[in-house]
């Protein structure tokens, strides 16, 4: 089968190797649609993020299988002790699992086959495309932080950024009860998006201080949540610390900031901010196999709607370092979720 693999830091390779072979507990799977994540555009080209010291691993040991955990496929054969699938399902994978990252702990679904744990899918409904299963893995992570939040019905919620992450945090935290939902960003493309599933009220921060519009928009008490997914390291095109600080300013006395965005060495805490005004910040939780398939429900049921930031699908598994190309700079193609690359249909 044609694999990817990643030689060095840049050098990835569609190579010629065998095929995966089931084993008990796991499935053997046809990848049908995979997607870049942002933190894998990163480590390809050796940025020290999330992940580094598991490639790195994996690259010393020879040409690695790595990356791709955003992915749908189609189920084509079953390990012993496996109950949940079955040949010709479509599944999706999931975010945090107790066996590992795929493509970071064991290979990846940069490949036309691919062995999986049973616990790391969940089967779609028919309805639901092949091109929404591969973005069910980061919306994982959104529920996970909109379950950290716990949101109590009536609240005002903050979502500072716009990208993939930004949208779905906002949808999901809508369907746990949120009063009025804010969206903060600086592209007005992404805005109207933001409008468009849901957010009540728009900031563009090139026009407008989010900080006193959300102070204004509460009637100076402030946002009871702020879901921060635009921090980053600068150099890496992202707000450093900058976003993290707005989310505390315009929050309310006890109120809480859920940390999405890997910041890195740019997460600098206002503590003193934050323990004077009792400020939690969390991270989003660990997710069990009920908020999976909650979260395949959520897009099953319409409740959440992927198909407006998906806008660019490539075919063919030779398009993927295009993908990655394209993922890695999103603002400047008009991106919202990562191009997408058909493997097979």
């Amino acid at each position: 089968m044609k694999a990817w693999r990643t030689y060095a830091w840049g050098d990835m390779r569609l190579d010629d190797v065998p095929e995966p072979v089931v084993r008990p507990g796991w499935v053997k799977a046809r990848i049908r649609m995979v997607q870049p994540s942002i933190t894998e555009t990163l480590l390809l080209h050796g940025a020290k993020t999330y992940g580094y010291a598991k490639i790195e691993k994996a690259m010393a040991a020879g040409p690695a299988p790595v990356f791709g955990h955003e992915f749908s496929a189609e189920v084509v054969e079953v390990g012993e002790c496996v109950t949940t699938l079955k040949p010709g399902m479509r599944v999706a994978a999931r975010g945090s699992h107790p066996d590992g990252i795929v493509g970071f702990d064991y290979p990846g679904a940069l490949a036309e086959y691919g062995v999986f744990p049973e616990s790391l899918l969940a089967a779609l409904p028919d309805h639901v495309s092949d091109s929404e299963g591969a973005a069910i893995q980061p919306l994982t992570d959104a529920v996970a932080a909109v379950h950290a939040a716990g949101i109590s019905l009536g609240d005002v919620v903050v979502v500072i950024g716009q990208g993939s992450m930004g949208l779905a945090c906002l949808q999901v935290a809508a369907t746990a009860g949120a009063g009025l939902v804010i969206g903060v960003a600086r592209r007005d493309g992404v805005l109207e998006i933001s409008r468009q599933v849901g957010a009540d009220i728009t900031i563009n921060t090139t026009r407008d201080d989010p900080v006193a519009a959300v102070r204004d928009l509460t009637g100076g008490r402030g946002a009871d949540v702020v879901f921060e997914t635009a921090g980053g390291p600068p150099d890496q095109g992202l707000a450093g610390n900058t976003t993290l600080i707005q989310a505390a300013e315009m929050l309310r006395d006890n109120g809480k900031v859920v940390g999405i965005a890997f910041d890195g060495d740019a997460a600098v805490l206002p503590y003193a901010v934050f323990r004077q005004r009792s400020i939690r910040y969390l991270f989003p939780s660990m997710l069990d196999r009920r908020m999976f398939e909650a979260t395949v429900n959520l897009v099953a049921s319409g409740r959440v709607d992927l198909k407006p930031m998906i806008t660019k699908i490539l075919d063919g598994i030779d398009k993927v370092p295009e993908a990655f190309d394209l993922t890695a700079n999103k603002a400047r193609h008009g991106l919202i979720n990562p191009a997408q690359v058909i493997i097979s249909k």
